[in-house]
Protein backbone atom coordinates (compact mmCIF):
# COMPACT_ATOMS: atom_id res chain seq x y z
CA UNK A 1 0.00 0.00 0.00
CA UNK A 2 1.26 3.50 -0.80
CA UNK A 3 1.84 5.92 1.97
CA UNK A 4 0.35 9.39 0.81
CA UNK A 5 1.48 12.56 2.79
CA UNK A 6 -0.49 14.26 6.09
CA UNK A 7 -1.32 16.89 3.76
CA UNK A 8 -4.05 14.68 1.42
CA UNK A 9 -5.03 13.00 4.40
CA UNK A 10 -5.88 16.64 5.76
CA UNK A 11 -7.34 17.18 2.32
CA UNK A 12 -9.52 14.37 2.13
CA UNK A 13 -10.88 15.36 5.35
CA UNK A 14 -11.63 18.92 5.19
CA UNK A 15 -13.75 17.69 1.45
CA UNK A 16 -15.35 14.68 3.60
CA UNK A 17 -18.64 15.15 5.05
CA UNK A 18 -19.92 12.66 8.25
CA UNK A 19 -22.82 10.19 6.77
CA UNK A 20 -23.13 8.40 10.06
CA UNK A 21 -22.04 10.24 13.44
CA UNK A 22 -20.32 8.65 16.20
CA UNK A 23 -23.60 8.54 18.14
CA UNK A 24 -25.55 6.58 14.99
CA UNK A 25 -22.74 3.92 15.07
CA UNK A 26 -22.56 3.56 18.87
CA UNK A 27 -26.80 3.26 18.56
CA UNK A 28 -25.64 0.84 15.88
CA UNK A 29 -23.11 -1.67 17.82
CA UNK A 30 -25.87 -1.53 20.35
CA UNK A 31 -28.55 -2.69 18.69
CA UNK A 32 -26.19 -5.70 17.02
CA UNK A 33 -25.06 -6.85 20.60
CA UNK A 34 -28.49 -7.63 21.41
CA UNK A 35 -29.41 -9.40 18.18
CA UNK A 36 -26.05 -11.25 18.68
CA UNK A 37 -26.90 -11.87 22.54
CA UNK A 38 -30.06 -13.27 21.72
CA UNK A 39 -28.78 -15.52 18.59
CA UNK A 40 -25.51 -16.82 20.50
CA UNK A 41 -27.15 -17.12 24.41
CA UNK A 42 -25.66 -20.60 25.30
CA UNK A 43 -23.93 -21.63 21.92
CA UNK A 44 -20.48 -20.55 22.78
CA UNK A 45 -19.55 -19.29 19.04
CA UNK A 46 -15.73 -19.10 17.79
CA UNK A 47 -16.19 -15.10 16.80
CA UNK A 48 -13.84 -14.75 14.23
CA UNK A 49 -12.84 -10.68 13.65
CA UNK A 50 -12.11 -10.48 9.60
CA UNK A 51 -8.74 -8.20 9.30
CA UNK A 52 -7.99 -5.77 9.25
CA UNK A 53 -11.69 -3.94 8.91
CA UNK A 54 -13.18 -6.19 11.08
CA UNK A 55 -10.84 -4.96 13.93
CA UNK A 56 -12.88 -2.07 15.30
CA UNK A 57 -16.50 -2.67 14.94
CA UNK A 58 -15.54 -6.29 16.66
CA UNK A 59 -13.61 -4.18 19.49
CA UNK A 60 -16.46 -2.31 20.06
CA UNK A 61 -19.29 -5.08 20.08
CA UNK A 62 -17.18 -7.23 21.70
CA UNK A 63 -17.05 -5.49 24.99
CA UNK A 64 -21.26 -5.73 24.69
CA UNK A 65 -21.32 -9.50 24.45
CA UNK A 66 -22.95 -11.37 27.06
CA UNK A 67 -22.77 -14.58 25.95
CA UNK A 68 -19.45 -17.39 26.25
CA UNK A 69 -17.13 -17.41 23.18
CA UNK A 70 -13.86 -17.63 21.74
CA UNK A 71 -12.07 -15.31 19.70
CA UNK A 72 -9.95 -15.45 16.68
CA UNK A 73 -9.17 -14.30 13.94
CA UNK A 74 -8.99 -14.38 9.66
CA UNK A 75 -7.21 -12.29 7.18
CA UNK A 76 -8.00 -12.31 3.73
CA UNK A 77 -8.65 -9.64 0.97
CA UNK A 78 -8.72 -9.27 -2.65
CA UNK A 79 -7.57 -5.79 -2.65
CA UNK A 80 -4.29 -4.79 -3.81
CA UNK A 81 -3.28 -1.19 -3.45
CA UNK A 82 -6.98 0.04 -3.04
CA UNK A 83 -7.99 -1.99 -6.23
CA UNK A 84 -10.26 -4.88 -6.09
CA UNK A 85 -9.34 -8.33 -7.73
CA UNK A 86 -11.51 -11.56 -8.27
CA UNK A 87 -8.76 -13.09 -6.30
CA UNK A 88 -9.04 -14.05 -2.62
CA UNK A 89 -5.61 -13.79 -0.73
CA UNK A 90 -5.53 -15.59 2.26
CA UNK A 91 -2.38 -13.77 4.67
CA UNK A 92 -3.94 -15.72 7.68
CA UNK A 93 -5.71 -18.60 7.61
CA UNK A 94 -7.39 -19.74 10.43
CA UNK A 95 -5.54 -22.11 12.32
CA UNK A 96 -8.23 -23.06 14.87
CA UNK A 97 -10.46 -26.30 14.53
CA UNK A 98 -13.82 -25.15 13.80
CA UNK A 99 -15.37 -28.65 13.10
CA UNK A 100 -18.54 -28.74 14.86
CA UNK A 101 -18.71 -24.96 15.68
CA UNK A 102 -20.59 -21.93 15.76
CA UNK A 103 -18.63 -19.64 14.20
CA UNK A 104 -19.84 -15.74 13.70
CA UNK A 105 -17.43 -13.70 11.74
CA UNK A 106 -17.35 -10.01 11.80
CA UNK A 107 -16.26 -7.52 9.30
CA UNK A 108 -16.59 -3.49 8.63
CA UNK A 109 -19.19 -3.33 6.20
CA UNK A 110 -21.12 -5.32 3.06
CA UNK A 111 -20.07 -3.99 0.00
CA UNK A 112 -20.46 -6.68 -3.11
CA UNK A 113 -19.68 -9.49 -1.20
CA UNK A 114 -17.28 -10.78 -2.58
CA UNK A 115 -14.62 -11.42 -0.03
CA UNK A 116 -17.10 -12.57 2.24
CA UNK A 117 -18.33 -15.46 0.55
CA UNK A 118 -15.26 -16.70 -0.34
CA UNK A 119 -14.46 -16.45 3.09
CA UNK A 120 -17.55 -18.39 4.25
CA UNK A 121 -17.38 -21.03 1.50
CA UNK A 122 -13.54 -21.97 2.65
CA UNK A 123 -14.79 -22.27 5.95
CA UNK A 124 -17.68 -24.25 5.33
CA UNK A 125 -15.23 -26.90 3.83
CA UNK A 126 -14.34 -27.75 7.46
CA UNK A 127 -17.88 -28.61 8.34
CA UNK A 128 -18.84 -26.24 11.32
CA UNK A 129 -22.10 -26.40 12.68
CA UNK A 130 -23.23 -22.72 11.34
CA UNK A 131 -21.38 -19.66 10.21
CA UNK A 132 -23.26 -16.17 10.31
CA UNK A 133 -21.85 -12.90 9.36
CA UNK A 134 -22.23 -9.57 11.33
CA UNK A 135 -20.85 -6.38 9.61
CA UNK A 136 -21.61 -2.59 10.93
CA UNK A 137 -22.25 -1.30 7.40
CA UNK A 138 -24.23 -2.73 4.55
CA UNK A 139 -23.53 -0.37 1.48
CA UNK A 140 -27.35 0.13 -0.67
CA UNK A 141 -26.54 -1.06 -4.36
CA UNK A 142 -27.28 -3.83 -7.08
CA UNK A 143 -23.69 -5.72 -7.46
CA UNK A 144 -24.05 -7.69 -4.46
CA UNK A 145 -22.77 -11.43 -4.85
CA UNK A 146 -25.42 -13.66 -6.03
CA UNK A 147 -26.69 -16.44 -3.35
CA UNK A 148 -25.10 -14.86 -0.59
CA UNK A 149 -26.47 -12.47 2.20
CA UNK A 150 -25.06 -11.19 5.61
CA UNK A 151 -26.86 -12.21 8.52
CA UNK A 152 -26.44 -9.08 11.14
CA UNK A 153 -26.12 -6.17 9.76
CA UNK A 154 -25.85 -2.87 12.27
CA UNK A 155 -26.50 0.21 9.44
CA UNK A 156 -27.41 0.65 6.02
CA UNK A 157 -25.04 3.02 3.90
CA UNK A 158 -25.11 4.70 0.34
CA UNK A 159 -23.25 3.96 -2.21
CA UNK A 160 -19.89 5.77 -1.93
CA UNK A 161 -16.55 4.90 -0.97
CA UNK A 162 -16.59 5.55 3.13
CA UNK A 163 -14.30 5.35 5.51
CA UNK A 164 -14.29 5.46 9.36
CA UNK A 165 -15.12 2.35 11.74
CA UNK A 166 -12.65 -0.11 10.65
CA UNK A 167 -12.72 0.62 7.01
CA UNK A 168 -9.82 2.91 5.10
CA UNK A 169 -9.03 5.79 3.11
CA UNK A 170 -5.71 4.46 1.32
CA UNK A 171 -4.86 2.65 5.11
CA UNK A 172 -5.30 5.81 7.14
CA UNK A 173 -8.36 7.19 9.09
CA UNK A 174 -9.82 3.53 10.04
CA UNK A 175 -9.99 5.31 13.62
CA UNK A 176 -12.37 7.34 12.79
CA UNK A 177 -15.04 7.13 15.01
CA UNK A 178 -18.08 7.87 12.40
CA UNK A 179 -18.51 7.34 8.99
CA UNK A 180 -17.45 9.63 6.50
CA UNK A 181 -17.13 10.46 2.47
CA UNK A 182 -15.63 12.40 0.13
CA UNK A 183 -18.58 15.60 -0.27
CA UNK A 184 -19.48 14.48 -4.04
CA UNK A 185 -19.05 17.93 -5.59
CA UNK A 186 -15.26 17.56 -4.14
CA UNK A 187 -14.63 14.17 -6.18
Amino acid sequence: MTQISNQEIEKTLRNSECLISSIEVAAAYERLAAQLNLHYAGLNPIVMVVMNGGLIPAGQLLTHLTFYHRMHYIHASRYRDNEGTNELDWKFKPDVNIEGEHVLLIDDIFDEGITLKAVVEELSKEKPLSIESCVLLNKEHDRKVKGFDVDFVGINVADRYVYGCGMDFHGYLRHLPGIYAIKEDKI
